[in-house]
């Protein structure tokens, strides 16, 4: 009798253990297949948050940082799992590079529940102040810029295909920088 009251509390504890919910971290640390050298931000989205990080990566020419984005879903009540979809570019400009992604979430069913396109990017240019997107429309917006140590980026959740660099004084570096 004391035999099975002892494997059924060992039962237990390894199944409360099993259904905590997963941390961000752990997620970041584990599921994201790239090796993560800096979290620069997290924004807050339907059903989750959009990753945007630093990765170094490697090609012909040598290694190098590439900044990417990942959608995690979930929130810190239920646990987080990267939801996607794991990939990255890199391009060099001496002002601005600028990617552009688009997550999509389904249901169990196949139904698309969220769709969240993002522009994003890495400021090179000391003398660009802020950063305009804009899509189809031509309807210029501004692009929220974080500061970090190792540099400046920008991102903003919307269909923007474009992004451009402003000096202070407002003109423009450039119409359609990639």
């Amino acid at each position: 009798m004391e035999k099975k009251m002892m494997t059924l509390l060992i039962m237990c504890a390894l199944f409360l253990v099993a259904c905590r919910p997963v941390p961000m971290n752990k997620v970041i640390e584990e599921d994201i297949p790239f090796n993560v050298q800096e979290v620069i931000h997290k924004e807050k989205v339907k059903d989750g948050v959009i990753l945007l990080y630093v990765t170094r990566q490697k090609n012909k020419q040598g290694e190098f940082d590439a900044i990417t984005v990942a959608f995690l879903k979930g929130n810190d009540q239920v646990g987080w799992e990267n939801a996607g979809h794991n990939h990255w570019e890199h391009k060099e400009n001496e002002l601005l590079t600028t990617y552009t992604d688009v997550f999509y979430d389904y249901d169990y069913k196949g139904n698309l529940e969220n769709r969240i396109p993002v522009i994003y990017g890495k400021i090179e240019s000391k003398e660009i102040k802020s950063v305009e997107v804009f899509g189809k429309d031509q309807k210029l917006e501004h692009a929220h810029i974080i500061e970090k140590i190792n540099g400046r980026y920008f991102l903003k959740l919307g269909d923007y295909e474009n992004a451009r660099g402003l000096l202070s004084d407002g003109k423009a570096m450039g119409d359609k920088i990639e």
